[in-house]
């Protein structure tokens, strides 16, 4: 049973899953502000980062590669356990997608067996692929661990005769709950990622989420690409905080 020092926490979440945030201007003019910290901190796919990272709790935990000063950009001094996963040298390989998972399960497992408050986050890095990650999935959907996953789909990668399909669909029958969202809006990203952190504190089990992105050098997106990815983050961002009339000058950045 939740003691009176959780509630506010549970409420924070429920409050997030229940309020969409183009309702809430302070929220969208911080993500907006974020997000604009992040392309200058060059951390690459800003709207995923922020949107996923920004409902995290103090008590929490996120696996990460290469997290560089993103603990001082998104939480500041609350900032949550972050768990480092990029390579301790250059001639060490990176550690993949599948692998990533895997550690975050057993973090995850060590604060169920152990009644740890707080859930994990696992931020994965780009995938082309989740057919190797299926074994971990189902034990922490059997086992109904606190964890959440993000996971990039770069759809850069892509030739224009392929016919594109969700990650989520390789996960089918694993018993984790998996959704996709376009990695550049960071209200959606923000959303669905309240939604499975609110199941996870909850006792709901695991939850896989796919971020579609289109991570290429010096290109827009195709216009064949633009029913799954936006485009720029920060300028999607603007647009739709002026359209609400949430705008102030302010924001923009000389």
């Amino acid at each position: 049973m939740p003691t009176s020092k959780n509630k506010p926490k549970h409420k924070q979440a429920h409050d997030a899953v229940n309020t969409p945030p183009s309702r809430n201007p302070e929220l969208m003019r911080r993500m907006y502000s974020l997000l604009v910290k992040c392309r200058e901190a060059q951390c690459g796919a800003e709207a995923t980062v922020v949107g996923s990272l920004m409902g995290l709790l103090p008590e929490d935990s996120l696996t990460i590669s290469h997290a560089g000063n993103l603990a001082g950009i998104v939480f500041g001094m609350k900032a949550p356990e972050i768990l480092d996963l990029a390579p301790l040298d250059a001639k060490s390989r990176e550690i993949g997608a599948a692998e990533q998972i895997a550690i975050a399960a057993g973090y995850a497992l060590d604060r169920s067996v152990h009644h740890k408050p707080g859930i994990v986050l696992a931020f994965a890095g780009e995938a082309a692929a989740l057919t190797d990650a299926r074994e971990t999935l189902s034990f922490a959907a059997t086992h109904r661990l606190p964890l959440v996953i993000v996971v990039q789909h770069n759809l850069a990668a892509s030739k224009k005769s392929d016919a594109f399909a969700d990650l989520t669909y390789e996960i089918l029958g694993t018993g984790v709950a998996g959704m996709t969202v376009d990695g550049s809006d960071a209200m959606a990203v923000y959303r669905v990622t309240q939604e499975a952190m609110y199941r996870a504190r909850h006792d709901g089990g695991p939850t896989l989420i796919e971020c579609k992105v289109f991570r290429k050098a010096v290109a827009a997106v195709p216009t064949r690409l633009r029913a799954w990815v936006q485009g720029d983050a920060v300028e999607y961002m603007e647009k739709q905080l002026r359209a609400r009339n949430f705008w102030q000058e302010k924001l923009r950045r000389p």
